[in-house]
C-alpha cells in the first residue's frame, strides 16, 4: 500500500487512476471469493470427489462463466486455490495456538490437537475431507500446496523444539510436521476420530525423538 506522502506527489489524474485500479482490485477479490466459498459449498454438499460442474459453481457464486475463466482457467486451478486457501488458513490457526503456550512441549500438543481438530469438529472434517478427495483427483498441482502445507507447520513447530534443545529442530520440526498431517489424512479417509489416549501417545512419540533424552 502507497503511503499518503506518495499519494501527494502524484497529480490528479494519477490519483484517479489509482482510486479506479484499487476499486477493479477490491471487486476483483470479492468475486474470487464468491467463487471459492461457492465451489467448497458444492464440494461438499456433492461428496464423491468429481467435483461440482462450473455452470454450478457460477450459479452459485451469482456470477457468469465469463467471469470464471476471467479467474480460473478450469475447475483444477479453482481447486487448488481452495486447497491453497484452506492450507493457509490451517497453518495460520495452529500458529495462534502454538504462540498461546508459554511451555514448549504443551506448545507442541497444542499445534498437534489444532491440526487434528480438522477431523473431530464434524463441520470442519467434511470440508477438507471433500477439499482432499478434490484435490487427489482434479488437481495435481495442489500437490505442492500440500508440500508447503508440511513446510510452513514445520516452521511452526520449529521454535517449540529449539527451546527444547532438540539436536535439529528443523528436521524434527518437519517430522512432526508430516507426521501430524499424515495422521489427520488417515483419520479423516477413514472416517473415524483419534482417541485422546492415541492424540497423546502421538505427541509423546513425536517429542521423544525430536528432543535429547534427559
Amino acid at each position: 500500500m502507497s503511503s499518503p506522502h506518495a499519494d501527494a506527489r502524484l497529480s490528479p489524474a494519477e490519483r484517479a487512476v489509482r482510486r479506479r485500479l484499487a476499486g477493479l482490485e477490491e471487486a476483483a477479490a470479492a468475486d474470487v471469493r464468491a467463487l471459492m466459498d461457492a465451489g467448497l459449498a458444492l464440494m461438499v454438499e456433492r461428496g464423491d470427489g468429481r467435483g461440482p460442474r462450473v455452470a454450478d459453481i457460477v450459479a452459485a457464486a451469482g456470477l457468469s462463466n465469463d467471469a470464471f475463466y476471467r479467474y480460473f482457467s478450469g475447475k483444477e486451478a479453482l481447486v487448488e486455490a481452495i486447497v491453497d486457501r484452506g492450507a493457509r488458513t490451517l497453518t495460520a490457526y495452529v500458529a495462534r495456538r502454538v504462540a498461546a503456550e508459554t511451555d514448549p512441549v504443551e506448545a507442541i500438543r497444542a499445534g498437534v490437537l489444532a491440526v487434528l481438530k480438522q477431523v473431530s469438529d464434524a463441520a470442519l472434517a467434511r470440508q477438507t475431507r471433500a477439499v482432499l478427495g478434490n484435490s487427489l483427483s482434479m488437481s495435481p498441482g495442489s500437490v505442492h500446496v500440500s508440500v508447503r502445507l508440511v513446510e510452513d507447520l514445520a516452521d511452526v513447530f520449529a521454535g517449540p523444539l529449539t527451546a527444547l534443545a532438540s539436536p535439529a529442530p528443523a528436521s524434527a520440526a518437519r517430522t512432526i510436521a508430516s507426521a501430524t498431517v499424515g495422521t489427520l489424512h488417515y483419520y479423516l479417509f477413514k472416517g473415524d476420530l483419534p482417541s485422546t489416549p492415541e492424540t497423546e501417545a502421538l505427541v509423546s512419540f513425536l517429542l521423544t525423538g525430536a528432543t535429547p533424552a534427559t
